[in-house]
């Protein structure tokens, strides 16, 4: 249901949100419950009319989202939802430097743990970590993150996305 919300289904929005609320009411301190429900409300606030309850569902979002990480802060799940999130967010709302962070730790925990997370999905962390670098100046982070994306030897949108940010990159030293 979160894959459909995300492609934009309305419907599946709401039905989400009202059933993660129902189960986090159930269980208020399941951080990966939390998570999920702050990811739909985000969801919810891209669907909402402009106006205060748009601007409510973020706020909540970004709350469940940052009280999960709390409970979970070394869940590279949920510190990986919260991350796309805050990428996501227009900077007005101040989130990129924790979707940075979390970016960090995620790269850090994979290069200490390589199974703890599915293959495309440490894929996408060295996609958006990469590009976490990239906007920090960390050249040589940046393309270390991506590299390790194509080492995963995944045929897929994020590997060709991965090859064009490393094509964009300055030559190294040793490169050509």
């Amino acid at each position: 249901m979160h894959s459909l919300a995300e492609s934009g289904n309305k419907d599946a929005t709401r039905r989400l949100v009202a059933w993660l609320e129902e189960l986090t009411a159930e269980q208020p301190d399941n951080g990966i419950l939390l998570v999920y429900l702050g990811s739909a409300y985000t969801l919810a606030s891209r669907d909402a009319f402009i106006g205060p309850g748009k601007l409510r569902y973020l706020m909540a979002g970004r709350d469940c989202m940052d009280r999960a990480v709390t409970i979970r802060p070394e869940d590279p799940n949920v510190r990986f939802i919260r991350a796309i999130n805050n990428y996501h967010l227009p900077t007005l709302f101040n989130r990129r430097g924790i979707a940075r962070d979390d970016f960090r730790k995620l790269v850090d925990q994979l290069s200490q743990n390589p199974g703890c997370l599915d293959a495309l999905t440490s894929q996408a962390i060295y996609y958006y970590a990469g590009l976490c670098f990239s906007q920090l100046e960390e050249e040589q982070n940046a393309r270390n993150s991506w590299q390790k994306g194509l080492d995963l030897k995944i045929d897929g949108p994020l590997t060709a996305k991965i090859s064009q940010e490393l094509e964009r990159l300055t030559p190294t030293a040793a490169g050509p």
